[in-house]
């Protein structure tokens, strides 16, 4: 209206310049957005829908896990129920390179969290960001090494040649500890790696308070038990509980409901 009202003040025979015009005829039916402000709402929604799908993929990648490492485990274990029958491992391959492959997957998975988590831990503390990729993809090596020793035992029951020899027991023994060791390490380093990680998200308030601090005593937990159970106690199952329960209960919120949306005034 504004626009109208200055060219009838104009005259007849009075006509507004090209750049004048361009100005009135933009100023008629302008949206009270500029336009910077619509890319920015575009991509304040586009970024909204990102961490949405980031978030459901963490809690994805939280539960897969579980079932990849059991599984695979399970089947590992139902070939190597006793060094006694060492032969026998090579007339059962196929399950027991399936359950290898899981526990591959498995590693796999790991890394994927702290690579999806680095950018969200980035934005408050760069430097927990970084030590817990680091503590994920030192977790998946060691686990891997875990792998090897699995599939040396295979290759081990393959040269039997349907003998099982003093000394062949003794390495399986050998390798059976050494994928022992190499899970306890494992689990010594995700625990004690990861309570910086959940004292970072308990500070972003990203999720529930009781969330994190949860993790935190469970992955403290887990780090005590593993190393307990490298002194000869058995307690690792039982100290491996509340972790594993912080990551099945993080993994189901992360699917249904994701992250919080926080100010930069709460999350100071």
């Amino acid at each position: 209206m504004g626009g109208r009202l200055l060219l009838e003040s104009e005259g007849p025979g009075k006509g507004a310049t090209p750049g004048l015009l361009t100005l009135i005829n933009a100023g008629e039916g302008a949206p009270p957005y500029s336009r910077g402000h619509n890319v920015a709402e575009r991509s304040g929604t586009l970024a909204m829908n990102i961490t949405r799908l980031h978030s459901r993929s963490l809690g994805i990648l939280f539960l897969l896990p579980f079932f990849a490492y059991g599984m695979g485990t399970a089947l590992v274990t139902s070939v190597l129920k006793d060094p006694e029958h060492l032969a026998l491992v090579a007339g059962q391959r196929t399950p027991f390179v399936g359950g290898a492959l899981l526990l591959l997957l498995n590693s796999i998975t790991v890394v994927g969290i702290g690579v999806l988590f680095f950018p969200i831990l980035r934005e408050r503390s760069p430097s927990i960001a970084v030590a817990y990729v680091c503590t994920r993809v030192m977790e998946a090596l060691i686990l891997i090494v875990g792998v090897v020793f699995l599939l040396c035992i295979l290759q081990l029951g393959e040269s039997a040649q349907g003998q099982t020899t003093p000394e062949l027991v003794t390495l399986f023994k050998l390798l059976s500890k050494g994928n022992f060791w190499a899970y306890q390490l494992a689990m010594i380093i995700l625990g004690a790696g990861s309570v910086a990680f959940c004292l970072s998200l308990y500070r972003s308030r990203l999720l529930p308070s009781f969330l994190p601090l949860v993790g935190a005593v469970g992955y403290g937990l887990l780090a005590l038990g593993s190393v307990l159970e490298l002194f000869g106690l058995p307690w690792g199952v039982l100290f491996s509980g509340p972790g594993g329960l912080f990551e099945l209960f993080l993994g189901g919120w992360l699917i249904a409901k994701g992250f919080r949306t926080v100010t930069p005034s709460v999350a100071a």
